[in-house]
């Protein structure tokens, strides 16, 4: 009975292993910057101007194939990075009310213990408490994220496959 649970789990076993896949890397130097693996989604560029939008199926013998259509590695000019859900500027107006409340205090306390006339006050007021909602709203306007990499002077493209070509019989 043992034997025969035997043979039936190692049978089953092997029929639910995976072969490793391939990587597409691209790297600036010897530092990889993304790493790409089959099924993952990307946007080439090619040099002719096409954009290539899908998901990696195979990477074969130097070529990409994205859903299905081969591409050399050698004629892809950009990676497109997919952009993620931009920040959006988003002020509570209970949050607005209590700012203006301390605007008016700061303005308030300033002047009446005479450390600072009126305007002085007022300007301060107005800084300490309207500046970090300048900050964030033009946090939320301007990016230095990386849009796409471009291929040939700083960053270039390494596919890694582990396919094995089956050898013929004659």
């Amino acid at each position: 009975m043992n034997r025969l649970l035997m043979i039936l789990l190692i049978l089953f076993s092997t029929s639910y292993v995976h072969g490793q896949t391939g990587f597409l890397f691209v790297k600036k130097g010897y530092k990889k910057k993304r790493t790409y693996t089959e099924g993952d989604r990307v946007i080439l560029q090619i040099q002719q101007g096409t954009i290539y939008d899908g998901v990696i199926t195979l990477l074969l013998n130097d070529t990409i194939y994205i859903n299905g259509l081969p591409i050399p590695r050698p004629e892809v000019s950009k990676v497109i990075l997919i952009n993620k859900k931009k920040k959006t500027f988003h002020l509570e107006p209970k949050d607005f009310l209590l700012i203006t409340a301390g605007v008016a205090l700061t303005t308030a306390g300033l002047t009446l213990s005479k450390q600072a006339k009126f305007k002085e006050a007022l300007t301060a007021g107005l800084v300490i408490g309207y500046s970090p909602l300048a900050i964030n709203y033009l946090g939320s306007k301007i990016s230095f994220r990386r849009r796409k990499f471009r291929v040939g002077k700083k960053f270039r493209l390494q596919v890694l496959e582990f396919h094995l070509v089956p050898k013929r019989g004659f």
